[in-house]
């Protein structure tokens, strides 16, 4: 067993976004991303594997597949591995998104 706590990975850096894994093992990771206002994260692919995202702080506008929409604290989010996903911080605040990437077996 491993314990971490997710609110020691909501680290924000000035020049971009940040991505820290809170706990990895060979088969999924958990991380937290960091947004300060006008950062962003680029649309991407994770072949193989889904993705769970629980907006954890702020509100954060998430592109799937081209379709945007803008999800708050407490909203989860379930992308599938042939799903393009990206996210941007519009706001004035502070964003942290929970994530677990899990390989599909």
């Amino acid at each position: 067993m491993e314990t971490k706590s997710m609110f020691d990975a909501q680290q924000f850096d000035e020049e971009r976004f940040t991505k820290v894994d809170i706990i990895k093992t060979r088969r999924s990771v958990a991380f937290m991303l960091n947004f300060l206002p006008g950062q962003d994260l680029r649309p991407h692919t994770h072949p193989g594997r889904e993705v769970y995202l629980l907006v954890l702080e702020g509100t954060i506008k998430i592109s799937i597949n081209g379709s945007e929409a803008e999800y708050q604290k407490g909203d989860v989010i379930l992308c599938e591995d042939s799903e393009e996903i990206g996210l941007i911080n519009e706001s004035d605040e502070r964003v942290s998104v929970y994530a677990t990437m899990t390989k599909i077996i």
